[in-house]
This record gives C-alpha cells, structure tokens and sequence, in this order.
C-alpha cells in the first residue's frame, strides 16, 4: 500500500463509521458533530474523519453549518416525500426492466435474497423497536436483487443511492407502535409477482410498500413535530 492510498483508506473506514452511527440513530438527526468525538468513535487523528464528513456531506448525510462545523441532517417530510416520489419513479421502472429481461440467475437471486431476509426477526430480541443489522443487511440485497437485471448501470447506481437514503426514514417506521402493517407479507408479495413476470402488479406492489412505509413515519411527523430531537 503507498503513501497515497493509505489516507484514502482511513477515510473510508471513518466514512463507514460515521455512516453507521447516523443509519442506527447513534448520531441523531440534527445533531452537531465535534471531531474530537468524531475522532474518538473512528479511533483515528482527524483528516480522514474530515474527508469522511466531506463525502457525508456530498451524499446529504450531514450538513455543513456555515463553517461553524458540520451537523447531522436532520429529518423532514419534505425529504421523506421527495425520496419516495423517487423510489417508487425509479426502482418501479428497475423493476419493470428487471422483470422484462431477467434471466433464470436473476430469478435465483431475487429467490435466494428472500429466503436469507425471511430466515432472520427483523426486530432485535433486547430493543423490539429496533433493526437488526444481519435483516437490514439481508433486505438491503433482497431490494437489490430486484432490480439487478434492469441493464442500466446509471439506474442501478441511483436506486442503490436512494435505498441509503430512505435508510433512516424506514428503521424511524419500525419502531411506531400498534402498527398493524405485514412488511414480510408486502416483500413475499414482490418477490411472488416478480418471479411470475407481472410486472404491473409487481411494480405496483413495489411502489405500495414504499408508500407504506412513508405513511407510516408521516403519522409521526403529524403527532410530535419534535420527534427527531428524541432519536
């Protein structure tokens, strides 16, 4: 490894630290980000950690606080509408695409990325309100699997950034109480439609699922405006 490749290196790994903590709520919404404590929970001095808020920031992870510092973005309707809208616009057409011209090996991921998603609790044991990170890990393939065979590198590319995107909005929709929503239900109906090559409806269902999702944390956004200082 040369001189230049090892800060590079470091970024990433503080990239994937910082990335982490704001997905699982560790670093709230909102919050403001010291680097003495960035540096401390990456465990390294402090310029990968500004080349990783510099990437954080580029990708609207974290916000620059008019060179007072940076600070968590924080979460808003707006946003949640915005990258919804988007989703169900472009992942539907993925889909559509994928279904189209996907062959008998994307038929088999888009199967075997269900099964490993539905094999694991999607809630944790000590925190029911919360994700565990083996189903998000599993979910996160499952979606992109679907979309896999679309042909299109650049579409891929914009669906796989939206899903991270959408990443804080939908642990927010796990942890409402009294839901009565089946997500597994929602994702074997996908996986169902889009193996048996109806598309319409399985883009549909797609689209459905995301909707619920936004529903839900929209509730949230009507009954406590303050929700995100408590995350």
């Amino acid at each position: 490894m040369t001189d230049r490749d090892e800060p590079r290196t470091l970024a990433g790994d503080a990239y994937a630290t910082i990335h982490q903590a704001i997905r699982t709520g560790s670093l709230r919404p909102g919050q403001r980000l010291r680097f003495a404590e960035l540096q401390s929970l990456c465990r390294m001095s402090v310029s990968p950690v500004r080349e990783a808020l510099a990437r954080l920031t580029a990708e609207g992870f974290t916000i620059s606080d008019d060179h007072r510092g940076f600070r968590v973005a924080p979460l808003s309707r707006a946003e949640l509408r915005d990258i919804v809208e988007n989703r169900k616009l472009l992942e539907g057409e993925a889909l559509r695409l994928s279904i189209l011209h996907g062959d008998a090996e994307w038929e088999s991921r888009v199967l075997a990325t269900h099964h490993l998603m539905s094999r694991v609790p999607r809630e944790r044991d000590d925190i029911p309100s919360a994700v565990r990170e083996e189903w998000e890990q599993k979910h996160a393939a499952f979606h992109k699997a679907l979309v896999s065979a679309c042909g299109s590198p650049i579409l891929t590319d914009l669906c796989g950034k939206l899903f991270g995107k959408a990443d804080r909005y939908r642990r927010m929709s796990i942890s409402i109480p009294g839901q009565t929503r089946d997500a597994a239900q929602e994702h074997r109906e996908i996986m169902e439609l889009s193996i048996a090559r109806k598309s319409d409806q399985a883009v549909e269902a797609l689209r459905d699922h995301y909707q619920n999702t936004a529903d839900a944390v929209e509730k949230l956004f009507e009954t406590d405006a303050d929700f995100t200082s408590a995350l």
